[in-house]
């Protein structure tokens, strides 16, 4: 049993091995297309007024794909978990499939007139997620079940009423139930991923070298420094 229980689920990311943050979690989940649980431990006030009163819970969502860096909602299929401390499920709805949304960071400096949010949501819409993870995965938002049509109804955390609850997160652990051919695509994915950046290094490499011999940066060098170019001509 433990044999078979170790083939089939293995811990893919826990912040407080790994580190917290969007970019942390994408390293270790990117390239794993098996269906993946994620768990969320957070502490969230009490919204009731002149309360001081802490909550902690644990929520959670299964996929049944991977990640993928997208700036709309994506999947096929998915679950939420109230885990603790009352445990329940929230399955699909069918009335909509905004199962899962992630977004990392655009490389390069690209300007966007409307940005859309970064970090990890599950349920709802773009702004109006069920559940938000920021991209430091430092707080979690989660919103009552009006804003989703994609998951049943129900209350994810205690006493959860229309005002959104803004947690601090303590940790978030995903699991992978894809079993060893999960791993192995993943492993092959990530090889070639770091195949292509050392075959984009040595082109970049090799494109400064041949920069610094070239026809352009001598005049690049020349129309800067017109004195230059009347020594020459002399």
């Amino acid at each position: 049993m433990k044999f078979y229980m170790a083939s089939v689920f293995s811990t893919t990311c826990r912040s407080s091995v790994h580190g917290k943050g969007l970019n942390r979690f994408w390293s270790k989940i990117e390239g794993y297309y098996g269906p993946l649980l994620i768990l969320i431990a957070a502490t969230s006030r009490d919204t009731h007024e002149h309360s001081t009163k802490s909550r902690k819970w644990i929520i959670g969502a299964l996929t049944h794909q991977g990640f993928e860096n997208r700036d709309l909602f994506y999947g096929s299929s998915g679950s939420l978990y109230a885990i603790c401390p009352v445990f329940h499920v929230f399955s699909p709805s069918g009335k909509e499939k905004n199962f899962i949304y992630s977004h990392l960071h655009r490389t390069g400096k690209v300007y966007e007139t409307h940005p859309k949010p970064v970090g990890i949501a599950f349920g709802g819409h773009i702004g109006n997620e069920r559940i938000f993870i920021d991209e430091d995965f430092a707080g979690v938002t989660v919103r009552h079940h009006a804003v989703d049509k994609t998951y049943q109804p129900g209350l994810l955390v205690p006493c959860q009423g229309f005002v959104p609850v803004e947690a601090l997160i303590s940790e978030v652990e995903v699991w992978g139930f894809g079993g060893k051919t999960a791993k192995e695509v993943q492993t092959s994915y990530k090889k070639r991923e770091q195949l292509f950046t050392e075959q984009r290094r040595k082109v970049d490499l090799k494109a400064f070298a041949n920069w610094e011999d070239s026809p352009e940066k001598m005049m690049m060098e020349m129309m800067s420094d017109s004195n230059k170019v009347r020594r020459e001509d002399r």
